[in-house]
């Protein structure tokens, strides 16, 4: 064997050349074979052969194979092979789950777990070359793992080779006449160090029957320009920047490459970058199968309990665009989401209508038998007898639930379920190797099939080349970029195998290699890489913004570097590190126009979207009442619908916080509360419970004329406990909160009957007005001081009248009376509560002209202390209402939503945008002239 070793890749391919022209000499059509580290370089390899051979008009005879494929190409007549298939990697998985189930050893504690399979799998891949255990001197782990192994292989020996028996055969095969005929001339170009023992074995049989070595590998003198920047980020943009120069300065794409040391984070980045550029590249793709949200969606429904689908993980598959169910058409996830946090039911005010309540119905109903069918389909892979059925089980999930939407599709979608479905037809060769499939077993079958499967961006020799270090080897470039050059990622962090630390494998004495070894194969690498191009830059980051730590250059490159590139701003301003300064994207031509003009205000105004951003930051940090603080006056008159009837509560909601009406009643945002996360009954809940046994209780009184009871209602109370109890609430402290519903109940009630020897009875136990399309009451008119007319809507929870004729609205609570406190001393208290006099209104109408009305808040527990707070409805309070109505609606008709900000002790739109951010907003805010005749109300407490 002889070996030439040079400075470059074209080098080293000048020296094939001349090997290869003094071959076919005497005979052009004489056969040569070359051995390459990948496909993309055998490309690179047959080209400049073509190109340069026989004066440019092209090689035959000639043919790139990496090991593995010449191994494949020998024996693939070979009658030892007898029908057998390669090893998949979930087959190899399969047995040795198989053994750990039958006889586990030393892994008895956790022979059960996909984690213990998956490991000792991918340990026994390096073992296939190992010769049976003899030495006692190993330990106990090793040889269990040994014998798993040993016995997997056995078992698979039958109908499936691995790639060891693959280079094991066919370096028997090298010796042959026929053979070293049809190879002819055998060339190694650029091999490197193998990292399994069954291809070194192979290579050095090879080398022993006459292969001729080339290999090329550069040296830190070589490098055109060593360069560190702040970050990945940064150092992918300055790479970018090079790119675009290097192409309109007429270099080809396809003699550019791009190569990292690690995938994350410089495979995503580089693909944004370059995509953001226009720029067409080739190369692995940033994103794997594992990636796709179909691949995430399937194997998270794998996890899941048949018995107990978890909605929420259904809902976050759907809202990542996984479903697309056969049968009929699910409504969007924002639907789902909302119909499953807030399940249809009959609306207290009556805001709705009947065909909007019977859509939503119709929603629901179709997302439960959605989440049904799933469920039962999994329920069908789960318990399924054979690998044969799972496999056909997941096929038909893929094709019912989880479909195409459209004949459209995109097709990196359509070719993600192809590959799914692919997968999962894979697992049924498990039924011949494998146990019998549980739940567990199906899930990390499924994720070592999906994971096995990688992905390819683009066609060769039509774009720049990226991909990792390994790529860059024996590549035929003129321009070479090296990223990630930094301590950490290159040389990345190598560990031991727990089950085959290095000490065992320098025992075994069978070519296994170690931390050290495999740390030197990867410096010759990146060595062998850095041969690639004529110019070559390498480039190092300084930080690591996603880990808030920092870099040091590769302990492999002992020079200072030429360029440290400054801030993101300096690169933008400057196009560094490039000399023509080109811009590769439409936001940095915007952003360098702006830093570098000579008149930059007049730059600025004529940049739109920036004086949008600017104006905003500007208004909310001077205070100014603008479109950015709430100021939609140029709307005004078109957001409140004058016909349409409002709450008393919709009042309120614009005193608490203008903005949080906004959001909430003009753009119909909801915030979803799943009770499914509680571990008790929440205060809302509570109140609509005690409200539906007393509305059911008082019914019984005035609509069946039964008598007043108290075991009656505890009756109700109990049927009430069981309707709206929670499997996920704490059983003790549920217990204790029906406890103290039934004693606020017995209050209830005893007062009432003090109440009656006082005249009050029950005249209805509920009332509604407003809505339009039910038997209800109309709505109640207020004239408004403009001359305009308001109309209210909404529903009280109880009407008494008095042996006197007076008639009292009362208007249930379950909390605590503190902050209703103000109503004593003002009918809106300063303008913040509006149920009281609006109820109040509505009570007049069914009373006698002459008859008193008076309305109050009843405090029905014992967190209330059953306080009541109300008010002879009076002229007084009606004049106060209108007053302090017509101001709020002058609000809503000018557009007027400033940011004040909601309580920050509940969660709720202030919360959610930043409390102490909107906070400070609106201390600034608040004084604007705009808002002074609001100012009373926008100041009051709530």
């Amino acid at each position: 064997m002889t070996c030439s070793n040079f400075s470059s890749v074209r080098d080293a391919l000048a020296e094939l050349a001349a090997i290869i022209g003094h071959a076919q000499a005497t005979d052009p059509l004489a056969p040569v074979t070359v051995l390459v580290p990948s496909h993309a370089s055998g490309l690179d390899v047959t080209r400049y052969l073509g190109r340069t051979l026989n004066s440019g008009a092209g090689s035959a005879g000639i043919r790139a194979f990496t090991l593995k494929d010449l191994a494949a190409e020998l024996i693939a007549d070979d009658p030892a092979l007898n029908g057998r298939s390669p090893l998949l990697p979930v087959l190899r998985l399969g047995a040795v789950s198989k053994v750990l189930n039958d006889a586990p050893g030393l892994f008895k504690e956790v022979a059960d777990r996909p984690a213990t399979a998956s490991a000792i799998a991918k340990t026994a891949e390096l073992l296939d070359a190992a010769p049976d255990p003899t030495d006692p001197a190993l330990p106990g782990l090793t040889h269990e793992v040994l014998r798993i192994h040993g016995t997997a292989k056995e078992a698979l020996a039958s109908k499936w080779y691995t790639d060891h028996d693959a280079f094991a055969l066919a370096g028997q095969k090298l010796g042959t006449n026929s053979v070293q005929r049809r190879l002819g001339t055998v060339i190694g170009f650029m091999l490197g160090t193998e990292p399994r023992p069954s291809e070194s074995s192979f290579r050095r049989s090879l080398e022993e029957t006459g292969m001729q070595s080339i290999t090329a590998s550069g040296a830190e003198g070589d490098i055109t320009t060593l360069t560190t920047a702040s970050d990945a980020d940064d150092e992918v943009r300055a790479v970018v920047r090079l790119v675009v120069e290097k192409l309109a300065a007429g270099t080809p794409g396809h003699r550019i490459g791009i190569f990292h040391s690690a995938s994350r984070p410089y495979a995503a980045l580089l693909s944004q970058r370059l995509t953001d550029s226009g720029i067409t590249f080739v190369g692995p793709a940033a994103h794997r199968l594992s990636d796709s949200p179909l691949a995430r969606g399937l194997l998270q429904l794998l996890k899941l309990d048949p018995q107990q689908p978890d909605a929420r993980a259904i809902l976050n598959m759907h809202a990542e665009g996984t479903f697309a169910w056969q049968e009929q058409k699910l409504p969007s996830s924002a639907v789902c989401e909302k119909l499953h946090a807030s399940p249809p039911a009959e609306d207290e005010t009556g805001e709705k209508s009947s065909d909007s309540r019977a859509r939503q119905l119709e929603q629901f109903e179709i997302f439960q038998s959605f989440v049904t069918a799933l469920a039962a389909r999994l329920e069908q892979i789960h318990t399924s007898g054979t690998w044969g059925h799972a496999s056909a089980g997941m096929i038909s999930l893929l094709e019912d639930f989880m479909g195409p939407r459209t004949s459209t599709e995109r097709p990196e979608k359509a070719a993600a379920r192809d590959a799914l479905s692919q997968a999962a037809f894979d697992l049924r060769h498990l039924d011949l190797v494998g146990p019998q499939p549980r739940p567990s077993l199906v899930q990390s079958a499924m994720e070592e099939a999906v994971a096995s499967k990688g992905g390819w961006t683009g066609k060769s020799g039509t774009g720049v080349v990226i991909g990792s270090y390994a790529d860059a080897v024996a590549r035929d470039l003129d321009v070479l970029f090296l990223v990630g050059a930094a301590e950490g990622l290159a040389p990345a962090r190598i560990r031991e195998n727990p089950l085959l630390p290095d000490t065992v494998r320098a025992m075994m004495a069978c070519g296994l290699p170690t931390v050290e070894q495999r740390a030197e194969a990867s410096k010759e690498q990146f060595f062998a890489a850095l041969a690639a191009g004529s110019e070559r830059i390498v480039m190092s980051p300084r930080g690591d913004l996603r880990g808030s730590g920092s870099y040091q250059i590769s302990r492999w490159l002992i020079a200072r570097p030429d360029k440290e590139l400054q801030s993101f701003a300096h690169g933008i301003e400057n196009g560094s590190p490039a000399k023509a300064a080109l811009p590769p994207t439409a936001q940095e031509w915007r952003l360098r126009r702006i830093l570098t003009a000579e008149e930059r205000t007049v730059t600025l105004r004529d940049d739109a979207a920036l004086q949008q951003a600017l104006a905003a930051t500007r208004d909310r940090r001077d205070g100014i009442f603008s479109r950015f603080n709430g100021n939609l006056g140029t709307h005004a008159g078109t957001i409140v619908e004058a016909e349409k009837a409002l709450s008393p509560t919709r009042l309120e909601d614009w005193v608490t916080s203008p903005l949080s009406y906004f959001i909430k009643h003009v753009l119909k945002v909801t915030i979803l509360e799943d009770v499914t996360l509680e571990v008790q009954i929440s205060p809302q809940q509570r109140g609509i419970l005690v409200h539906q046994v007393l509305e059911d209780y008082v019914r019984g009184i005035t609509k069946d004329g039964l008598p007043p009871s108290s075991d009656r209602l505890m009756e109700l109370a109990d049927a009430a406990f069981e309707e709206f109890a929670n499997p996920a609430w704490l059983s003790h402290v549920w217990e204790r909160n029906q406890a103290m519903i039934r004693q606020d109940l017995q209050r209830v009630a005893a007062e009432d009957h003090g109440s009656r020897t006082e005249g009050w009875s029950y005249l209805a136990e509920e009332a509604s007005f407003g809505p339009e399309d039910t038997d209800s009451h109309p709505p109640v008119e207020l004239a408004l001081n403009d001359g305009t007319v308001i109309r209210f809507r909404g529903k009280v929870d109880r009407i008494d009248r008095n042996a006197d004729g007076t008639v009292k609205v009362i208007d249930y609570k379950t909390g605590k009376a503190d902050k209703y406190a103000p109503l004593k001393n003002h009918p809106t208290a300063d303008g913040t509560r509006y149920q009281l006099p609006v109820y109040g209104l509505f009570a007049r109408t069914l009373a006698d002209p002459q008859s008193p009305v008076a309305a109050e808040y009843w405090f029905i527990s014992k967190a209330g202390n059953f306080a009541k707070i109300g008010y002879t409805v009076t002229d007084g309070v009606v004049e106060q209402l209108r007053e302090d109505t017509g101001l709020i609606m002058s609000a809503l008709r000018n557009g007027v939503f400033p940011p004040r900000p909601e309580s920050d002790r509940y969660v709720n739109f202030t919360t959610m945008m930043g409390a102490q951010e909107l906070g400070q907003q609106w201390l600034k805010l608040q004084n604007a002239h705009e808002l002074q005749p609001y100012a009373q109300l926008l100041k009051a407490e709530k």
